[in-house]
């Protein structure tokens, strides 16, 4: 049974911030900032603390070696970002755009993604411990090689996604919607689906059905 992602530890009072550039090694601590323009930054070693962001715009910037704990993202644009090898920590996005967003070989604990646009979003080589993907868009994502503990999934939309070398048991994607899935056959066993998904996957893989399927 999946646990439940921790919920960030975030102060009542924060202090209202107005950041113009985010530079190498900033530490922003403690702080509610709302319609910061970060687009197509280059930085290195930022760390965001205890932070409340509202309809913030990162889209197309590279972040390295990134560190993020007690976060929430409201309403951002995060379209585009890398932030490979980041590490996420008790942080929700809720109703942000992350189309293109790359988080892979990043380390996620204790995070949620709620309401999101995130097509074509990638989480290869991951490690997740207690994260959940409720009500998203995640269209041509990718979540190959994944490494989970507590991995909870409802009503996401996941038709072209891709799964390779991802342990699929205990995950259970019986409420999200999926046209087409890429799996890998011989990691099937213990993944839970409905009906119409478990037809989808075996059609996927080559097998004929004797009759078609009932109205």
């Amino acid at each position: 049974m999946a646990k439940d992602p921790l919920l960030p530890k975030i102060p009542h009072s924060l202090q209202l911030g107005e950041i113009d550039y985010l530079k190498d090694e900033q530490h922003l601590f403690q702080l509610e900032l709302k319609d910061e323009n970060w687009v197509g930054l280059d930085t290195s070693q930022v760390y965001f603390q205890q932070t409340l962001l509202n309809k913030c715009l990162f889209s197309g910037s590279h972040f390295t070696r990134f560190e993020c704990m007690d976060v929430i993202f409201n309403h951002c644009d995060l379209s585009n970002v890398e932030w490979i090898g980041g590490s996420f920590h008790r942080i929700i996005f809720k109703n942000c755009k992350l189309t293109g967003c790359n988080f892979a070989e990043s380390t996620l604990r204790d995070c949620q993604f709620i309401d999101c646009m995130m097509d074509y979003c990638s989480f290869n080589y991951t490690t997740m411990k207690s994260v959940s993907f409720q009500e998203n868009s995640l269209k041509d994502s990718e979540f190959s090689e994944v490494t989970w503990q507590h991995l909870f999934f409802y009503k996401n939309k996941l038709t072209g996604s891709t799964w390779f070398q991802t342990k699929l048991a205990g995950l259970n994607f019986s409420t999200c919607t999926f046209e087409q899935i890429i799996l890998s056959k011989e990691l099937l066993r213990g993944l839970t689906v409905n009906q119409e998904q478990a037809i989808t996957i075996a059609l996927g893989f080559g097998l004929l059905l004797d009759e078609p399927l009932s109205e």
